[in-house]
C-alpha cells in the first residue's frame, strides 16, 4: 500500500475576520500550491481511492483540491485522527480499518506529520523529517500490516516541483 502524507497548503494568518486557528482558509499561494501538488500526484500515482483530511478548514480545502485533480471516484473524508496532536496508533488503526483498494492520501499538520513519518520508518519520534507547506511524502508499506515495514520513498515540495518543471 502507498500512503501519501500531505501537509496542508499555506493558510492565511490569524487576525481580522479569522479569529480561530481551525477556521484559517488557504491563502492564494496555498490554493496554487495545492493545485500544483495535486496535479503532480495525479501524474505519479493513478490509484488513489481515498483522501483523509484533518477537520480543520485549511486541510479540508487542500483535500478538496487534491480530489479535483485525482478524480471524482476518490472519496474525501475528514478524520479526527489527523487533527493537530493526533495519536499515531489511532491513525494507523483507522487506515487499517478503511481497507482502501488503492493508495491513500492523508492531509494533516506540522509537527505531527514529520513525527508520524519518523515513527513509521524508524519507530522513533526523535528523527526529524521536514515538511514545508503542501509537501507530499510517499510512504510504502511492505504488507497490509501498517505497523511494520514502512519506507519513505520520496518527499516533494512545491519548490522542487516548480524547479523540475522549469528544467524540463
Amino acid at each position: 500500500m502507498n500512503l501519501y502524507l500531505v501537509r496542508h497548503a499555506e493558510a492565511v494568518p490569524l487576525g481580522g475576520t479569522v479569529q480561530r486557528d481551525a477556521d484559517r482558509p488557504l491563502s492564494s499561494r496555498g490554493e496554487e500550491d495545492a493545485q500544483l501538488m495535486a496535479g503532480t500526484l495525479a501524474r505519479l500515482e493513478g490509484k488513489v481511492t481515498l483522501i483523509l483530511a484533518s477537520p480543520l478548514r485549511r486541510a479540508v480545502r487542500t483535500g478538496e483540491l487534491f480530489r479535483q485533480s485525482l478524480g471524482s471516484h476518490v472519496i474525501l473524508k475528514t478524520s479526527e485522527n489527523l487533527a493537530p496532536g493526533f495519536r499515531y496508533k489511532s491513525l494507523i488503526e483507522e487506515l487499517s480499518a478503511e481497507r482502501a483498494p488503492g493508495a491513500v492520501v492523508a492531509i494533516g499538520h506540522q509537527p505531527d506529520l514529520s513525527n508520524f513519518i519518523s515513527f513509521l520508518i524508524a519507530d522513533s519520534t526523535h528523527t526529524a523529517v521536514a515538511m514545508a507547506a503542501c509537501s507530499v511524502a510517499r510512504i510504502t508499506f511492505e504488507s497490509d500490516d501498517l505497523r511494520a515495514g514502512a519506507t519513505l520513498g520520496w518527499l516533494l515540495t512545491p519548490e522542487i516541483v516548480r524547479a523540475a518543471h522549469l528544467s524540463l
